[in-house]
């Protein structure tokens, strides 16, 4: 199931489709790879069954997050990427996603990150911490 895009970027900042400018303050949502990832290619399905159901909890609330994914393992970007990618997928019908954030320890391989999150979720948005001169860029 493809869901339609519901937010954009337009330089650096957030707005819905039809052109409200909507506020990045309190929409992260921490989710800690060792939560999604119990091994390499081994998926922890009840946490990533828990953590759809929380954010269908707040579409029913008409709420938006980012999820803020914690890199807190001693593992490689592409361990975490796929990581990532697998939760995607068990995500994808939950219009309450905005997008993800790139965090600081993938700052540097961010195209590979994002292009491997896009593919098959076209409607998120990408943010990060670490840029030259700003706090937080979207992407």
């Amino acid at each position: 199931m493809k869901l339609e895009r519901l937010f954009e970027v337009k330089k650096h900042k957030l707005y819905t489709m039809s052109g409200e400018e909507i506020s990045f303050e309190g929409k992260a949502f921490p989710v800690k790879w060792s939560n999604v990832e119990a091994g390499p290619e081994e998926y922890n399905e009840d946490f990533l069954a828990k953590l759809r159901d929380d954010l269908k909890a707040l579409e029913d609330k008409n709420e938006f997050v980012f999820i803020e994914p914690v890199f807190d393992k001693d593992a490689g970007c592409e361990q975490f990427t796929a990581a990532m990618k697998h939760c995607a997928r068990r995500i994808k019908d939950c219009l309450s996603v905005i997008g993800f954030a790139i965090p600081d320890a993938v700052f540097d391989q961010r195209s590979f990150y994002v292009d491997e999150l896009s593919a098959k979720h076209g409607q998120y948005c990408f943010f990060c911490k670490k840029d030259a001169g700003s706090d937080i860029v979207l992407y």
